[in-house]
C-alpha cells in the first residue's frame, strides 16, 4: 500500500483527531487535544475549513488541518462504493500533510499566525446544506441513500488526510467520523479511539426515522472496530453498553478546565446595565430546539422584574420564535441574548447572575441521561440551578444540593422554583462544598482517565508491523 511522507518526522506518539467543525472552536476537542499535547503526544486535529480560519495553524501547541467538503456528486462515487475510498486514496496517492518543522509565532491569544497559503475561501456549503434538507422530509425509499451521501461527503473529505497523516492513534469525535478513522486505522494498523459526544441512537435530531435508522447503522458497523470509547456521562456510557455489548466505557464529561480559567472584560450584568438587585436568569449554550427556551420565556410573566439572558450561538429559527413568543406575552425588554464568550471567561462573565436554568425536556434518551456543560459552568461560577427532572442531571443536583429541579414542561413548577432559589440564593451556595466539587470535576481531574487510556494504547503499539514512513 502506498504510504505518503510527511513533511518531518517526529519520534512521539502522534495523535490524529477528526471532527465535523473547524476543531478549535469545539471546547471538548480543544480539551482533549491539547492535554494529550501537553502529555508529550504529537496532536493534530483535523477539521472542516470555515470562513475565516486558515487551512493549517497551531494552537497551544496543536496542530490544526482543515479540509473541504467535495463540490460535487460525482466526486463521492469513491466513497459509495465498498472498498472505493481507500482502493481510491491509494491509486490518487494523496500529498503529504505539512506541519512546520519550527512552530510558527504564537499570538497574545495562545493561537499561531496563519500560514499564508491558506487563506483561500472555503467552498459554497450547497450539497451539504441540500443533503440535510433531504433527511428531514423525504419518501422513506430514498433515505438510505441521502444518509450514504452525507457521510460519503465526509468520506471523501476526511479519508485522505488521515490517511498521510499516519497516526499511531486515530480519535474519531462524535458518529461522523468515525467511519472515517476507522477505515484510516485498519489502513494503517493503528489504534481506533471513539469520543461520543451523544447518545447516538437517542438524540436530538430532526430527521425522519428512515435516516435516523440508517445514521444508527454507521455507529453500529464500525464502534466494535474502536480499541476505546468514551462518553459524556455515566448514564450514555451505560446505555451504550447496552446497546451494542460493549465490554465497558470510559466517561469524559464536559467540565471546565480550571487551570484555564480567566476572568472577563465585563460581567454580564454589567453588559445588561442591571443593577445587583434585579433578579436575572442565565442559559449557557446554544439556543436551538428541544432545550425548554420557550419554557423558560414564558415563566416570566409570573416572575416580575426578572430578566432571561441567553448566552451563546442562535439558530435563527430558534431566535426568531423566542422573540415572538417574548413579544406576545410582554417580556420583550426582559429577554436578551448574547454572543458567545470564550470558555476560559464564560465562567466569570455569569457569575453576576441569580440562577442558571437548564429546562431541557425530556425529548430522548441522550438528553435524559446528559450532564451539559451549562450545569458544570454554573456550578464553577457559584450559580444555584433551576433544572428540568432528566434522570442524570436530577440525581447531580439533588445529591449536592446545587439547587431545584421541576416537572417536565410545567411552566408555573418552572416559575416557583426559579422565584424560590432567587430568595433562598444562600441555602444553595456552600462555598466549600463547591470549592471541592470545583476540583472533583474540574477537567484537570477528568482528563486523568483520558491520559490513562492513552497511555495504554500508546503502550500497546500499532496492531500490524507496518514500515513507518515518517
Amino acid at each position: 500500500m502506498h504510504r505518503p511522507r510527511l513533511a518531518r518526522p517526529l519520534p512521539m506518539t502522534r495523535v490524529v483527531m477528526a471532527v465535523n467543525n473547524a476543531g478549535s472552536s469545539d471546547y471538548r476537542v480543544v480539551k482533549s487535544a491539547e492535554v494529550l499535547a501537553a502529555a508529550g503526544y504529537e496532536c493534530v486535529v483535523v477539521g472542516l475549513r470555515s470562513a475565516g480560519l486558515p487551512a493549517r495553524e497551531t494552537i497551544n501547541g496543536v496542530h490544526y488541518v482543515r479540509v473541504n467538503l467535495a463540490r460535487s456528486r460525482w466526486a463521492l462515487v469513491p466513497a459509495l462504493l465498498p472498498g472505493g475510498a481507500l482502493l481510491w486514496n491509494r491509486l490518487r496517492k494523496p500529498p503529504p500533510i505539512p506541519i512546520a518543522d519550527t512552530p510558527p509565532p504564537v499570538l497574545a491569544s495562545g493561537r499561531s499566525a496563519p500560514s499564508a497559503a491558506t487563506s483561500a475561501a472555503p467552498p459554497r456549503p450547497w450539497l451539504h446544506a441540500w443533503l440535510r434538507r433531504r433527511l428531514r422530509n423525504f419518501r422513506p425509499a430514498t433515505a438510505p441513500l441521502s444518509v450514504r451521501l452525507l457521510f460519503a461527503r465526509y468520506l471523501q473529505a476526511y479519508l485522505p488526510a488521515l490517511l498521510a497523516l499516519d497516526a499511531d492513534i486515530y480519535h474519531a469525535h462524535e458518529l461522523w467520523m468515525l467511519e472515517s478513522c476507522a477505515l484510516a486505522a485498519r489502513a494503517r494498523g493503528a489504534r481506533l479511539f471513539y469520543d461520543s459526544h451523544e447518545l447516538e441512537p437517542h438524540r436530538n435530531l430532526d430527521w425522519c426515522p428512515a435516516s435516523n435508522r440508517q445514521r444508527i447503522a454507521y455507529e453500529q458497523r464500525y464502534i466494535h472496530a474502536a480499541d476505546a470509547v468514551f462518553t459524556v456521562s455515566p448514564g450514555v456510557a451505560r446505555e451504550l453498553v447496552r446497546i451494542y455489548g460493549l465490554p465497558s466505557v470510559g466517561v469524559l464529561r464536559n467540565t471546565p478546565w480550571l487551570a484555564r480559567l480567566r476572568s472577563a472584560p465585563c460581567g454580564l450584568r454589567t453588559t445588561l446595565a442591571l443593577a445587583d438587585e434585579v433578579p436575572l436568569v442565565v442559559y449557557t449554550g446554544l439556543v436551538t430546539f428541544n432545550r425548554g427556551l420557550e419554557l423558560a420565556v414564558a415563566a416570566l410573566p409570573a416572575l416580575p422584574g426578572f430578566h432571561l439572558a441567553m448566552v451563546g450561538r442562535a439558530e435563527p429559527q430558534t431566535a426568531a420564535a423566542l422573540a415572538t413568543l417574548a413579544g406576545e406575552l410582554g417580556v420583550t425588554a426582559r429577554v436578551h441574548h448574547l454572543a458567545p464568550v470564550p470558555p476560559e471567561e464564560l465562567i466569570d462573565f455569569i457569575a453576576s447572575a441569580d440562577v442558571a436554568v437548564i429546562a431541557t425536556p425530556d425529548v430522548c434518551l441522550s438528553y435524559r441521561y446528559s450532564l451539559p456543560n451549562k450545569l458544570f459552568e454554573a456550578l464553577f461560577a457559584d450559580l444555584p440551578l433551576v433544572t428540568s427532572d432528566l434522570e442524570d442531571m436530577r440525581d447531580f443536583v439533588v445529591a449536592h444540593g446545587l439547587g431545584e429541579v421541576f416537572a417536565q414542561g410545567d411552566v408555573a413548577a418552572l416559575s416557583a422554583a426559579l422565584r424560590k432559589v432567587v430568595e433562598q440564593r444562600g441555602r444553595y451556595v456552600d462555598v466549600e462544598q463547591r470549592e471541592r466539587l470545583r476540583v472533583e470535576y474540574s477537567f484537570d481531574h477528568e482528563a486523568g482517565d483520558l491520559l490513562d487510556c492513552y497511555a495504554g494504547l500508546s503502550a500497546a503499539g500499532r496492531t500490524a508491523n507496518f514500515e513507518r514512513s515518517r
